[in-house]
């Protein structure tokens, strides 16, 4: 029940989201926005969670772990975006500057929960039922969050802290894309390339890349592959952690764009023999 909900849940702020100018001068109210609709969709969610008991110890981790974040995550990204761009200088060379040095701050929330973050992002689940489970009073260095969480029944801690995660990849994405971009006037040599299957394909591919470690000899963080491509394709793949999930859960092939590639370019090849 709990996964047709947020299912549901998250298609509507999807939606929602596109319908929103975060371009230009529009991002600044256009996060204001974004702010107050998220937060009425965090309380919708948590009327929803804490209205009924989940099922079993697995459902609880899942809501934790997985569902919950991806919402308090982009709340928290819209409300640091907003922060950043309402101090952003005017001058372009000197906005440079000035992301350059948010870039640095987010690198820091990185390092301060690198071990807790390293095991979130490689799929380990040995300690969910520490960190994702209500109720525990263990002292831990990891996050400063859920000793004091004034409202326990519907946070562990770590949830927060996988939201902060899921934020600062995004805020990361949004800042390097940034830095990038000409300055006004500035002409872009060479034809434009853009997209044009779906976002999720562009996701599978991405992380392909980045499994076999093609770019810099797998030193390459996946945000900055995300960046490229997003640069080189002209287009926003958004959340791609949460595609990344809805990949992972997949019932058929969990490489479906993949598969398409290798089945194409074997016809192509047996074409070209013949």
């Amino acid at each position: 029940m709990i996964e047709t909900y947020f299912s549901t849940l998250l298609q509507e702020i999807d939606r929602y989201t596109g319908t929103v100018n975060l371009e230009g001068e529009n991002i600044i109210p256009g996060c204001r926005e974004m702010m107050n609709y998220l937060k009425g969709k965090m309380i919708e969610l948590k009327n929803f969670a804490l209205s009924r008991e989940f099922k079993d110890d697995a459902e609880e981790i899942r809501f934790f772990k997985y569902q919950k974040p991806l919402i308090l995550g982009r709340l928290l990204y819209f409300y640091k975006l907003y922060q950043i761009e309402s101090n952003r200088p005017p001058n372009y060379e000197l906005a440079v500057g000035y992301y350059q040095g948010e870039i640095e701050k987010l690198k820091t929330v990185f390092e301060r929960s690198l071990s807790f973050f390293q095991y979130y992002r490689s799929g380990a689940t040995y300690r969910d039922s520490f960190y994702f489970k209500r109720g525990q009073t263990e002292i831990s260095p990891e996050t400063d969050t859920f000793l004091f969480e004034p409202e326990a029944e519907f946070s562990t801690g770590y949830d927060r802290l996988v939201a902060r995660l899921i934020a600062v990849e995004l805020l990361l994405a949004f800042l390097t894309r940034r830095m990038r971009e000409p300055a006004d006037g500035e002409p872009l040599s060479g034809k434009k390339l853009y997209w044009t299957d779906k976002k999720a394909a562009a996701v599978e591919l991405i992380y392909g890349i980045h499994a076999v470690g093609s770019v810099d000899n797998g030193k390459a963080d996946i945000i900055d592959i995300v960046t490229a491509f997003e640069r080189t394709f002209h287009i926003d793949l958004g959340d791609v952690y949460h595609t990344f999930i809805a990949m992972r859960n997949r019932k058929n092939s969990r490489t479906v764009y993949l598969d398409q590639i290798i089945e194409q370019l074997l016809k192509r090849m047996d074409e070209t023999d013949s």
